[in-house]
């Protein structure tokens, strides 16, 4: 990979990651107990609350990702599988380039046939 693919790529990383911590800022999670919600209140307020754990939950781990990705640039093994050791396909770093893995080994992950590190 060359020196000026991975500046780009290594700009590309921060900026999501920036736009991902802003986010998570702006989830607020409290909720008004000024006065006695009704139970439907409450329900949807309820709901509303988990549906934005979920999404700062997800925020959170692209964040993870993106700073595994960072340090492998770092370490000079960004692009290789982390199972296999392979090259990932380029293209598929440009659409995601947090990538941890390979097309072959992604989808042994995604079938859970592939160890978590």
């Amino acid at each position: 990979m060359s020196k000026l693919n991975l500046d780009e790529i290594k700009e590309k990383l921060i900026a999501e990651r920036e736009l991902l911590i802003e986010k998570l800022k702006g989830n607020d999670l409290s909720i008004d107990d000024s006065e006695t919600p009704d139970p439907v209140d409450l329900a949807v307020r309820n709901y509303s609350k988990n549906v934005m754990l979920a999404v700062s939950e997800n925020e959170s781990r692209q964040i993870a990702l993106i700073d595994e990705a960072l340090l492998r640039i770092e370490d000079d093994e960004y692009g290789q599988c982390q199972n296999c050791g392979k090259d990932i396909n380029p293209k598929r770093l440009a659409a995601l380039p947090s990538a941890r893995y390979c097309i072959d080994c992604q989808e042994l992950q995604e079938k859970g046939l592939l160890d978590e590190e």
